[in-house]
């Protein structure tokens, strides 16, 4: 959804309740920052829980602003739905502010507010509680993950484990950087085209863990000297199949012909519950193609791209074809665990431990 429909929506409410209230340009603001996450200004909004974070942001700032009178409730709770429904739409594979949402919108459905004061309280509380639950979810994440992390060093005899990893994910680093002590060196692949796993090593380094930044290419290299690897979630459904950085099938299915262990990393928020019924995980197409063609050999492939190419086929098409998806799916038999909040379960049993006052 464009700011242009969300703010058709918004004054579609406003007439419906005949209450005009100035829509929202802060959150169409946030909901830009989200989307352009990679520029160093927006850096705070990457990632799924990055992008929660803005939408949560965007939530209290509405609540703050929020002047309705008390008894114009109904129209509260349908303007936090349209601002949610925008900002979901921002990045749809993100499975975090999915979740989030459905238990914002669950814990106001379930405290049945009779006025605004105490839906703008309900909305404030629950906001604080998700801002404090991510950073709890990661560290306990992080604390069952050092757990295993030992073991393998004890059942392989060894003092210290090389790891690898892909792309960027918050719970991996904070996971590696809480068992440094028996980490060797991390391999991460610097992640083209969008290059997240500079951020990776960027923030191992700091910590004073060895890196070695390799390409993607390299990784078959590699594995004589890796013992584990660890990635991070974007979702992973009812049936097991994760969902991640492109690049990560092809790591875990060479992984497994080598029988080293893989996990993958997540808290319960990044459950697709809409799997339960049947849906879909739905992928991102993100506009990264100039990426792809710029080179350091200099050479221009734009008369060859798109539809103004100056070079075509028999049919009128041009003759380059560039395509970036951003995520691939590992299915369950590829992985030897989920790691959760919760610990090493299926995710569909840790989401309902997890979330049993919300379900």
């Amino acid at each position: 959804m464009k700011s242009a429909e969300f703010k058709r929506n918004w004054d579609v409410i406003n007439k419906k309740y005949n209450y005009s209230e100035p829509f929202p340009e802060y959150v169409a603001k946030i909901g830009d920052q989200i989307k352009h996450f990679m520029l160093p200004e927006n850096r705070k909004y990457q990632g799924a829980t990055g992008n929660a974070i803005g939408m949560l942001d965007a939530l209290m700032l509405y609540n703050e602003h929020c002047n309705l009178p008390e008894e114009k409730v109904d129209k509260f709770l349908e303007n936090i739905k349209c601002i949610i429904n925008f900002l979901l739409l921002v990045r749809q594979t993100s499975q975090v502010p999915l979740n989030t949402a459905y238990f914002i919108k669950k814990r106001l459905e379930i405290e049945n507010c009779s006025n605004v004061e105490q839906a703008k309280n309900v909305l404030e509380k629950e906001i604080a509680f998700h801002r404090q639950n991510y950073k709890d979810t990661i560290a306990k994440i992080a604390n069952h993950f050092k757990k295993r992390i030992i073991d393998r060093i004890e059942t392989y005899g060894i003092k210290k484990l090389v790891i690898g990893t892909h792309c960027h994910s918050s719970v991996v680093v904070r996971a590696i950087i809480e068992a440094k002590d028996y980490i060797q060196q991390v391999v991460v692949d610097k992640t083209e085209p969008e290059q997240q796993g500079i951020l990776t090593a960027y923030e191992l380094l700091n910590a004073g863990i060895p890196v070695k930044l390799i390409n993607l290419c390299q990784y078959g290299l590699e594995f004589r000297r890796i013992g584990l690897f660890m990635f991070g979630i974007d979702a992973v459904s009812a049936d097991g199949v994760v969902l991640n950085k492109t690049g990560t099938r092809m790591i875990a299915t060479l992984a497994k012909t080598k029988d080293l262990p893989v996990y993958f990393l997540g808290s319960t928020y990044k459950y697709a519950r809409e799997t339960l019924l049947g849906g879909l995980v739905k992928l991102e197409h993100r506009k990264v193609e100039k990426r792809i063609m710029d080179n350091h050999l200099g050479i221009d492939l734009s008369p060859y791209y798109g539809p103004d190419a100056k070079f075509k086929d028999h049919d009128g098409n041009s003759l380059l074809t560039v395509q970036f998806t951003g995520f691939d799916t590992t299915k369950a038999v590829f992985y030897d665990s989920v790691v959760s909040e919760v610990g090493f379960l299926p995710m569909r049993e840790a989401f309902e431990i997890a979330w049993a006052d919300y379900l």
